[in-house]
């Protein structure tokens, strides 16, 4: 049985026609076509294919991001609407 690929990011599927959106992650830029970011899909982004494992912590922190929303955290399940130039910074760390 083959299983079939996954598509890394929503840029890599632009069905809907909108341009993406470069945001920056870990001082990498990366093509979005989404309104919005969640924490999950920034990680995924940073780390692909590497859960976060039970003893470790995450964290994401954005900057020069949409008025009024111009920096700031992101915590799981949360997410925040995406601008060009964008940046994010996401770290996994070990639990103490």
């Amino acid at each position: 049985m083959t299983i079939p690929e996954q598509k890394a990011s929503p840029a890599d599927d632009n069905d809907r026609g909108k341009p993406a959106t470069t945001i920056i992650i870990n001082t990498r830029p990366h093509e979005w076509t989404e309104r919005s970011i969640s924490f999950e899909q920034v990680l995924a982004l940073t780390y692909p294919n590497q859960p976060v494992a039970a003893n470790e912590e995450a964290r994401v922190e954005f900057s020069r991001g949409v008025h009024g929303n111009g920096q700031g955290s992101l915590r799981p399940g949360q997410s925040v609407p995406v601008k060009k130039g964008m940046v994010f910074d996401a770290y996994v760390t070990v639990r103490s």
